[in-house]
């Protein structure tokens, strides 16, 4: 159930960015990595302070201007024969090994802050192109993003064969190390969004001849809207229903909406959903209801090549720990995941009984709402399975910018 975010990489001029985070300058032992060291020559010229990775993060957030500016004092020049309307690439001029070029992308309407850019190599030595994508991903690793992400895949294919995925970084470090220049068609990819919006692609492509690494950070410049912060009375506690919003980036709080329903099923322990969906070949739309058509829960349009939008609930708010309303379970801390009382529900209204083992989703909606009182005082009313349902807005080439997970709770 949970999407599969497939972060397109330079390959497809898609736009990114994100924020800043620091690491320690990595060090490489010569008696642990000896492919490594068998281009010791090329590390030496690649060695920045905190690493390329971390060099590429921290242009994100800054003003165009400032990136442009932070870019030359580091020695890049830029490249004015690839320059376009969005974008500039730079060249880096201080190695002569490795040719690095970063792109900083401004995207058509000129955003005041820089929120995506990219690194590349080009080179038609394999074992060079392993290296540099060794030492990137390995600056990710230490890095203090790392802790931060929420989602992260790892995958290999050699020479057109079915791909091979890893669930760490070590993992897919391992693999790499046997792989020789017998292969002709190698794709490595990382692959990863943390819970700050940023979303990070790491690609060794070796028909292209290079690796890419590019960071993105749409909330940048569009940031999540706020919502308005309400005393928790009996209007808001005493319903039927809570609706809560959940970030899908970031699992970020979107607020709730509290509703009653008509012939209200007690027996059970399933919300009753009845589902109209339309696939979006063009246009498309999700409507789920309580048991009928009398009473509508969530109307959400659904647009191939662009984006829908939520038509109902329109409003949502979020409580602000008055202590009007202090359920038992928001005085406990470390309250384990309860994964036989909340689950996905598919677009037809029916829950999802297998979950993959690898998905955290649900572990991180549940952090998010556990520390919510209007969340908890319904769920510790009702013995019914709590429904999550990942409204995708935009799908096709979508941006899972605009998804959120719609999360159901009877009381």
């Amino acid at each position: 159930m949970k999407a599969n975010i497939k972060l397109s990489v330079i390959l497809l001029g898609i736009v990114f960015a994100f924020s800043f985070s620091s690491c320690e300058r990595i060090k490489f032992d010569e008696d642990e990595t000896a492919d490594i060291n068998r281009s010791r020559a090329i590390l030496q010229e690649y060695e920045t302070d905190g690493g390329d990775f971390v060099f590429l993060k921290s242009l994100l957030g800054r003003t165009n201007q400032e990136a442009i500016d932070f870019v030359t004092q580091h020695g890049y020049v830029e490249d004015e024969s690839q320059a376009q309307s969005y974008s500039k690439t730079y060249i880096d001029t201080e190695t002569d090994t490795i040719q690095k070029e970063l792109t900083l992308y401004f995207e058509r309407d000129y955003h005041q802050y820089m929120q995506n850019a990219a690194l590349t190599v080009k080179n038609d030595n394999l074992d060079t192109l392993l290296v540099v994508f060794k030492k990137w991903l390995t600056e990710i690793r230490y890095s203090n993003s790392y802790p931060l992400f929420v989602r992260e895949h790892y995958s290999l294919r050699l020479d057109g064969e079915g791909y091979r995925y890893f669930d760490t970084p070590e993992q897919l470090l391992d693999a790499l190390e046997t792989i020789d220049s017998s292969y002709d068609d190698i794709i490595v990819s990382f692959e990863a969004n943390d819970n700050q919006a940023n979303k990070y692609s790491l690609i060794l492509f070796e028909q292209l001849y290079g690796v890419f690494m590019q960071i993105t950070n749409e909330r940048i410049n569009n940031p999540l809207p706020e919502v308005q912060t309400v005393n928790l009375t009996e209007e808001y506690l005493g319903k039927d229903i809570l609706i809560a919003k959940v970030d899908y980036m970031t699992f970020e709080y979107g607020g709730f909406y509290s509703m009653n329903v008509t012939n209200k099923q007690n027996e059970g322990n399933e919300i009753p959903f009845l589902a109209d969906y339309m696939s979006p070949s063009d246009f498309g739309y999700i409507k789920l209801y309580y048991r009928d058509q009398s009473k509508l829960l969530m109307d959400g349009s659904i647009i191939w090549a662009g984006c829908g939008e939520l038509n109902f609930p329109e409003t949502f708010v979020k409580g602000n720990s008055s202590n009007t309303y202090v359920p038992e379970y928001t005085m406990k801390r470390g309250l384990s995941f309860p994964s036989d009382r909340i689950s996905y529900i598919d677009a037809d209204g029916s829950y999802v009984q297998d979950v993959d083992e690898s998905d955290n989703d649900l572990g991180y909606i549940w952090q998010t709402l556990s520390d919510c009182e209007e969340f908890m005082s319904y769920y510790e009313q009702t013995s019914k399975k709590v429904a999550v349902y990942l409204y995708q807005p935009s799908v096709g080439m979508g941006d899972p910018y605009d998804w959120y997970y719609m999360v159901f709770v009877e009381r």
